[in-house]
């Protein structure tokens, strides 16, 4: 039998093998990137999501650990960068991610997903943190002139107090004299004096002192354990909601609540300490407002699987409480710690805007990569 080579063209086997080896390999390519889009198997959601909750409820005793080894400095520095961070991951991850798919802009689980909004919610946000960074860069510019005045005042009375002491060699108590001084005194107990803001839902003050004793030690522990588990519960929901979307839409949310709730898990445990507690009891009443994570958390997986529409309502939810806790509440608490830093010296204050900036900007960048290429990530269980 004769085959008409003009009509079947027969390919050898190295020809065939190369064929097969370029299906599988092009095969093995659209299955990873599939991988992180494709919606996870609920023990999948289960166990990656109760490990993020865990690890944020242990977050307290990496507190404690840093509060028992590290100084008093760099443990500031580090609260101050992590707060930053959170602001950043948390606006950054609803502008980016919740929000969107709320509103159905991208589907995650197209790995073609149309990502033409970024550009323009990059914009946004940065609009946000230039009028933040600018604010921030007026008032050390007016701090600083302030500064150098009363520098230059103080200069001018000390040269008129040596030149009344000279005319007034044998008159020691110059009522000029003791005017000027009680004057001075007075601005340096004004300088001095610091606002303390009490505990609240979002951020926590780590300079608060209270006396061992105090009836205030339970007020405050109430506050956390209502407050931070009423946060601690939103948290879990959305994780539970967003692991059961994907496996994408699990790890940016996660990874913004580890972010937001690492630095104030480390400020539960410091400003029960500074009320009067031991370490084991702050340790307790950490973990106690850390319990309503797990509830939420099974709450969000549970409507998550039963209802896919029940995402996005989660999802748009979220979105806003991120927006709400990175803007409302935590700046303002990054302005009043830059300031503080600023009645201490203009280093200092330099210093803490220079971290505050750079965990912004960190947060912003992992939020934004992740949206961006996350579909381009692969992982293998």
């Amino acid at each position: 039998m004769v085959l008409n080579s003009t009509d079947i063209e027969i390919a050898d086997d190295s020809n065939l093998d190369l064929l097969c080896k370029a299906w599988q390999n092009n095969k093995d390519e659209i299955t990873a990137q599939n991988a992180l889009n494709a919606r996870p198997s609920a023990l999948l959601v289960w166990v990656l999501g109760l490990s993020v909750v865990t690890f944020i409820t242990l977050s307290a005793v990496v507190g404690i650990a840093l509060m028992r080894f590290v100084k008093k400095s760099t443990y500031s520095r580090f609260i101050t960068f992590f707060v930053a961070v959170g602001v950043g991951s948390l606006s950054g991850s609803a502008v980016f991610h919740l929000l969107p798919q709320a509103y159905g802009l991208v589907n995650e689980f197209d790995p073609n997903a149309d990502h033409s909004y970024l550009p323009k919610a990059l914009t946004a946000v940065c609009g946000i943190y230039l009028f933040f960074i600018a604010d921030k860069l007026i008032k050390i510019v007016l701090e600083t002139r302030k500064r150098r005045k009363r520098e230059n005042q103080a200069a001018l009375n000390h040269r008129s107090v040596v030149g009344e002491h000279k005319a007034h060699l044998l008159d020691n108590n110059s009522p000029r004299t003791e005017s000027f001084q009680l004057e001075a005194i007075s601005t340096v107990a004004a300088e001095a004096s610091i606002q303390q803001q009490a505990h609240s839902l979002c951020v926590h003050d780590h300079d608060m002192e209270y006396k061992k004793g105090d009836s205030v030690i339970a007020a405050v522990a109430w506050m956390i354990i209502f407050g931070d588990g009423l946060h601690n519960f939103i948290d879990g929901v959305s994780i539970g909601a967003s692991f059961t979307e994907s496996l994408l839409s699990g790890f940016s949310v996660s990874v913004a609540v580890i972010a937001e709730e690492f630095p104030h898990e480390l400020g539960d445990v410091a400003i029960l300490v500074s009320a009067g507690m031991t370490l084991r009891q702050a340790l307790v009443y950490n973990l106690l407002s850390a319990l309503s994570c797990y509830v939420g958390f099974a709450i969000g997986a549970l409507f998550g699987n039963l209802d896919e529409s029940f995402a996005a309502y989660i999802f748009a939810f979220a979105g806003g409480m991120f927006l709400y806790i990175s803007i409302s509440c935590m700046i303002p608490e990054m302005k009043k710690a830059m300031e503080e830093g600023l009645q201490v010296s203009l280093k200092n204050g330099l210093e803490v805007f220079i971290l505050q900036t750079m965990g912004i900007i960190c947060g912003l960048c992992l939020m934004y990569t992740m949206a961006r290429y996350g579909s381009s990530i692969t992982f293998s269980f």
